[in-house]
């Protein structure tokens, strides 16, 4: 089995692109949110003026932050578990032997 390290550096991980919650809230979630939406598009096209294509811009600004935010929750959560293993380390060096 190749390293992480080495699959890291091969370009072989993408946290960001491979990871995808896999659970049945998550998807029941997905789906109930997906229909909203699409109800909502068909309302906001109905109007007069229309505001569907203006309400879909609005949404997709926001989407474009997600990767920033899912960049800095895995940066953060990568240095806690380096914290983490650190002090693990370190309380294992904090070990006296016993005569």
């Amino acid at each position: 089995m190749k390293s992480v390290l080495s699959a890291l550096y091969d370009g072989e991980i993408f946290p960001a692109e491979q990871y995808s919650p896999k659970t049945e809230e998550y998807r029941k979630l997905t789906e109930k949110h997906i229909h909203h939406y699409n109800d909502f598009i068909e309302i906001l096209e109905k109007l007069n003026p229309p505001l569907d294509k203006q309400f879909i811009e609005i949404m997709d600004e926001q989407l474009d932050v997600i990767p920033t935010e899912f960049s800095e929750m895995f940066i953060d959560g990568f240095r806690l578990g380096a914290r983490i293993m650190i002090e693990v380390f370190q309380g294992d060096l904090n070990i006296k032997e016993k005569p």
